[in-house]
């Protein structure tokens, strides 16, 4: 079972707990401080107007949801989803494309207009419109989506499946209506993937005389790839990380402060802080530093001709306060 899409600070207000405890904040800390470092490091796409797919199709174009929360034609959906909307990336050329508005044929709708008729779900990569229009109509638009996307690996109350062959959007390979295997986007995990788990805490080790722990956790990152050497070179990024000290954000803190990005339909809240995200979060919230020990890899697994498998752990240690 596959976590949200999205990155679990990212939940609609009122679903996190009002107290986070510390594999909860371990587990929203590692989440975003991958999901934004391979962002910054440059591991996104723009997809431009017009840009044709490897095999054909044209990769602006979106295509109707058939979904049962909404009336056929309200919602549009790219080829792949997590569309970015940080700003503040480490690249110097090339940087993500900031979304300015959608076409519909051949109207430009601008985003900033109050009076746009619909709202941008990054997450899930969709427009969605205040009331349907055509499935025959050409919506269209300029977006960069994120290539490897960062889930929890536990605690949804559905399961999610994995998208093999995202990148091809030609029409006849991918099923009509939502996509392959006519899944929603929200029950949709397109690969390359991570996805976290924070096995609660294993072991406490006194820090002085009169009071004080060293809290150890352990994290497993369960990395899904159709390419066994990008699953290898993803692997080896995680590992990479050891010896590494991490400040912490206190997730409480970030949903009570009204700064989380999004709101309760995925679209992009009025005090969101895009630039720098996960830093931000961390110099404007900052709860504690964590030291990354006995990372360690292990052997890919093929389980079929199109996916493999790995894993990598860490042991965390959080220092007290």
């Amino acid at each position: 079972m596959l976590g949200d899409t999205s990155t679990r600070l990212f939940y609609p207000s009122g679903q996190k707990p009002i107290d986070a405890t510390l594999s909860e904040i371990l587990l929203d800390n590692f989440i975003n401080f991958f999901d934004w470092g391979f962002l910054d490091a440059g591991y996104y796409y723009n997809i431009n107007m017009p840009q044709s797919g490897i095999y054909g199709g044209d990769r602006h174009i979106l295509r109707p949801v058939q979904s049962p929360n909404y009336n056929n034609g309200q919602v549009w959906e790219g080829y792949r989803q997590n569309w970015v909307w940080e700003s503040g990336i480490n690249a110097t050329t090339d940087l993500p494309i900031n979304i300015s508005g959608v076409y519909i044929d051949d109207t430009f709708y601008d985003i900033n207009n109050v009076s746009k008729p619909y709202y941008i779900n990054y997450p899930d990569g969709r427009v969605v419109f205040d009331t349907a229009i055509s499935t025959t109509s050409e919506v269209k638009l300029e977006y960069s989506h994120k290539s490897i996307q960062v889930v929890p690996a536990k605690g949804i109350p559905w399961f999610r499946q994995l998208q093999q062959m995202s990148f091809r959007n030609e029409a006849d390979f991918q099923v009509s209506g939502s996509g392959g295997w006519v899944q929603l986007g929200q029950t949709r995990v397109q690969l390359p993937a991570i996805a976290v788990e924070v096995i609660p805490t294993t072991k406490m080790i006194p820090y002085q005389l009169g009071g004080g722990q060293w809290v150890h956790s352990d994290i497993v990152f369960y990395i899904m790839s159709e390419n066994d050497w990008e699953c290898n070179n993803i692997s080896d990024t995680i590992v990479n990380q050891n010896n590494r000290t991490l400040s912490l954000f206190n997730p409480t803190s970030v949903g009570m402060s009204g700064v989380a990005p999004f709101n309760y339909r995925n679209e992009l809240t009025e005090n969101a802080v895009p630039s720098g995200v996960y830093p931000s979060l961390v110099a404007n919230h900052h709860y504690r530093r964590c030291w990354i020990d006995s990372a360690r890899g292990s052997a890919i697994t093929q389980l079929s001709p199109d996916l493999y498998m790995t894993t990598a752990r860490y042991v965390t240690e959080v220092k007290p306060i």
